[in-house]
């Protein structure tokens, strides 16, 4: 009975992770709105971090109580599922087209991170120390490391709209057709003028390129649009005002409140039931952390990342994923070594190792290829089954 209230207690640990990120995210999305921050700084920084706080918690929560193998291992583990299946699938759903930005910050950051992540943990091998340890003063570099990051992806960020839109004005296009007046009497089938003009705030909710291509292809084949492109505009500007939706000051700080509570309590199910599952199934606290953990926790970079390739927003999938990947390291870590001193274990350090390998793979893949077509995503998913078959089979033959 008590096995299976706390299976019941880890799905409901889950549930409450899920859901209170995805409300945390709603009300930190409308802050960054009302004080107008870039999009894409709200892409690389908001989302991700949304979508780590089940990591964040549940890591912290475990390093309180002393279980630093599970707290490792869930970042190892959510960082693995990240790269390998979560964008896997989202290849495999509809391939990625890779931005130049990403391949001179984002990836080589990842890679960075990465490797300051297994260098800090060989002391050794360096050090000839007796055991492996990530010290506040490592932890502390981390933090800073973020910080650098995010300095240099809002500069990057500036510096891409400086050069996309010298001037204000250009957000204004204006699509005119001309045709001759309509004249029955010389029997001619001539159309009526038409003449479309987009402001700032229509392009601002048309910028879809596709759009855009249809309404001049449409005007240039001189069918007549006037009734057919009032209706998509009516629709393009409601969709945008739907998204643009702010939420009012009261709603968001009910939003953040209730969000980062439904947080600390599914990361309290989660670390407490995984620990006693781990301890009746036979696992490790470091397996528990890579697989069931990990899994679980990484469920909302998983619907986000899927939910925007449908609608092809490939390159929101793709900053979730580098975003929440540097997230997991660079603070979550951060702040575990700042809590509690991080012994990380021989069996930790060959997962850290796998991982850095992995994130080499997966950043030489992403940064060599312009597109990423669907059978790159099948290696990456194949790739993380390869390492879960691993995991499992070292923990129960080894």
């Amino acid at each position: 009975m008590s096995i299976f209230l706390n299976i019941l207690f880890l799905i409901l640990g889950i549930v409450f992770l899920i859901k209170g990120a995805d409300i945390f995210v709603t009300g930190a999305s409308s802050v960054a709105k009302k004080f107008k921050v870039p999009s894409l700084f709200i892409g690389l920084t908001i989302v991700a971090l949304g979508t780590s706080l089940p990591e964040l918690s549940v890591s912290i929560a475990s390093a309180i109580k002393n279980s630093v193998d599970m707290s490792v291992g869930n970042i190892v583990g959510s960082n693995m599922m990240n790269m390998l299946l979560i964008f896997g699938i989202t290849i495999l759903i509809k391939p990625v087209v890779v931005k130049k930005s990403s391949k001179k910050l984002d990836f080589p950051f990842l890679i960075a991170i990465t490797f300051l992540l297994l260098l800090f943990c060989v002391d050794t091998i360096i050090n000839g120390a007796s055991n492996n340890i990530i010290t506040r003063t490592e932890s502390l570099l981390f933090i800073a490391s973020l910080i650098g990051y995010i300095i240099l992806s809002i500069i990057n960020a500036n510096s891409e709209r400086k050069q996309m839109f010298k001037k204000p004005d250009d957000f204004q296009f204006s699509y005119h057709e001309k045709t001759n007046d309509k004249s029955s009497e010389n029997g001619e089938n001539n159309k009526n003028d038409i003449s479309t003009e987009l402001t700032t705030q229509q392009i601002e909710s048309d910028t879809s390129l596709e759009n855009e291509t249809t309404l001049s292809q449409d005007i240039e084949n001189n069918e007549p649009l006037k009734e057919k492109e009032k209706k998509k505009l009516a629709k393009l500007k409601k969709k945008r005002k739907n998204e643009d939706k702010i939420l009012k000051n009261w709603q968001i700080i009910i939003f953040i409140i209730l969000g980062l509570a439904a947080v600390v309590f599914g990361a309290e199910c989660v670390s407490s039931t995984s620990q006693f599952l781990a301890l009746k199934m036979g696992m490790s606290e470091a397996l528990v952390g890579i697989t069931i953990v990990a899994i679980g926790t990484s469920l909302p970079e998983l619907a986000t990342s899927i939910s925007a390739s449908i609608k092809g927003e490939n390159e929101l999938a793709l900053g979730n994923i580098l975003g929440s990947n540097i997230i997991n390291i660079s603070l979550i870590l951060g702040l575990v070594g700042l809590i509690t001193q991080v012994s990380v274990s021989s069996l930790i350090l060959i997962d850290i190792l796998i991982l850095f390998v992995c994130t080499l793979v997966f950043s030489i893949f992403c940064m060599a290829r312009k597109n990423l077509s669907r059978w790159i995503g099948f290696v990456f998913v194949m790739m993380y089954v390869a390492y879960m078959v691993f995991a499992i089979v070292r923990n129960y033959c080894f």
